[in-house]
């Protein structure tokens, strides 16, 4: 029992980063694209 939670914790942990990095990357390219399509308005 001891094995499978020691085999767990690394896949959890490479799981959940890959998550978070998925879901702040999806942020900051929302926010991106906001700026510009902004910026394209303003230098039209």
């Amino acid at each position: 029992m001891i094995n499978v939670i020691l085999a767990l914790v690394p896949l959890l942990f490479a799981t959940g980063s890959l998550v978070w990095l998925m879901t702040s990357g999806a942020k900051a390219q929302a926010r991106s694209d906001a700026y510009a399509e902004q910026w394209m308005r303003d230098n039209a």
